[in-house]
């Protein structure tokens, strides 16, 4: 069987979703986020509050607010204390530096390379004023509770190094890497949708403690990770839809750009409305769909440019995930090894039936647990294949590999 599967139009999976349903009741008569761990950089920045303080990232990079284009800041996190509340937690300079910048909720502080270090989201001490020079460990303010602030009904520090032009003027962000990184910690940059969320970090922010920011970073953009070289088969399918595993967190917008494609739109399955949302990245009102997260184990609907012969590259390697499952169908890729389907299917509760359209044979390929040998056409999986999943009732499923 080969990777993937396609439709020459979108209402094809309608039509065909009917015909398996009446044949499956044919059958029954006869018998529903990445992240490892950041490599430890030999130096960093501390997080902004007392030590021992312990914090977590609730918003990473490249979010709904976190973004190009809003303000130029897709390197800045949202962190929240975690071993007590954070309203009114002291808020603490993280580099030595002038403060540049300070009104009734944000400050900022210029390092000695230029950067400047904004701090949202607080209520800044009275005696902070442009130029003071300030240290590491030096009391900045407190941490605004929930409701203040426009802080989105959660009480947060907002952190972010801009580079600047001068006076206090901010222009883009910088990733937390080399000497910035956080607590020690390389937060790279990637285009995935709300990157490094979710991380932890304990504070070491003390008064005494050596700024380590002693001169500008040889390179605050990591190189970008080699790009796997993918020859499209000779006899790959022309034009029209198909269905695309996904086996990274990105966004929607994200993954399009990724495939590197003939692609002129993408559509997502909602499984519980059993509707699609469409993305078109020339269409403006696709913008609210262009920021929506995807999880490995996810899949979508691509449509190819008319007679471009494209498939998508298998994934990096097999990995186990863990994808919700709600009743119904629902449109999930294998990410585990090459599988017979019954091997990899083998832990899904309240499973009905699977199908997945076959573009080489020009079939829908099927597989029930309950059905007889004649009818269960699909029988093995590779990883990265897209298939439809039909349960009974709403489960949580591991890809086992």
């Amino acid at each position: 069987m080969r990777y993937m599967s396609c439709m020459n139009d979108m209402n094809a999976p309608t039509r065909y979703v009917t015909l398996l349903s009446a044949a499956m009741a044919l059958v029954a008569a006869m018998l529903l986020a990445f992240s490892s761990e950041p490599a430890l950089a030999e130096s960093g920045i501390p997080i902004p509050a007392p030590a021992g303080s312990e914090w977590r990232i609730v918003a990473g990079y490249n979010t709904g607010t976190h973004n190009h284009h809003d303000g130029s800041d897709p390197h800045a996190i949202d962190i929240v204390r975690i071993d007590a509340p954070t309203d009114w937690t002291a808020v603490l300079a993280p580099v030595d530096g002038t403060i540049s910048y300070v009104d009734a909720n944000c400050l900022s502080i210029e390092d000695i390379n230029g950067y400047a270090h904004l701090l949202c989201h607080l209520e800044p001490s009275g005696h902070l004023h442009r130029n003071l020079q300030v240290n590491v460990g030096d009391r900045l303010g407190q941490v605004f509770p929930a409701g203040y602030d426009a802080n989105g009904g959660i009480a947060h520090i907002h952190y972010a190094i801009h580079t600047t032009s001068g006076g206090g003027y901010l222009r883009d962000t910088i990733p937390f890497t080399g000497i910035y990184a956080l607590e020690g910690h390389e937060l790279l940059w990637h285009d995935e949708f709300n990157l490094h969320s979710g991380l932890e970090f304990r504070s070491t922010n003390t008064p005494n403690r050596i700024s380590v920011i002693l001169s500008p970073p040889t390179n605050p953009d990591p190189e970008p990770e080699p790009v796997s070289t993918w020859t499209i088969p000779a006899d790959a399918p022309v034009g029209g839809w198909r269905t695309v595993g996904v086996h990274r967190n990105t966004s929607v917008a994200g993954f399009f750009a990724s495939l590197d494609a003939p692609l002129n739109e993408l559509s997502l399955h909602d499984g519980p409305g059993d509707t699609r949302i469409r993305f078109d990245p020339n269409d403006p009102t696709s913008a609210e769909v262009a920021i929506r997260p995807l999880r490995p184990g996810q899949a979508v609907w691509v449509r190819v440019n008319p007679d471009a012969p494209w498939l998508p590259a298998p994934p990096p390697e097999p990995r186990q995930v863990t994808v919700h499952l709600s009743s119904g169908a629902n449109l999930i890729s294998w990410q585990g090894p090459d599988r017979d389907i019954a091997d990899a299917l083998q832990n899904i509760h309240h499973l009905s039936h699977a199908y997945q359209y076959d573009p080489y044979s020009g079939s829908w390929l099927f597989w029930s647990p309950d059905a007889p040998d004649f009818l269960n056409t699909l029988e093995r999986l590779q990883s990265g294949d897209a298939l439809y999943i039909v349960v009974q009732t709403g489960s949580v499923w591991t890809q086992l590999p």
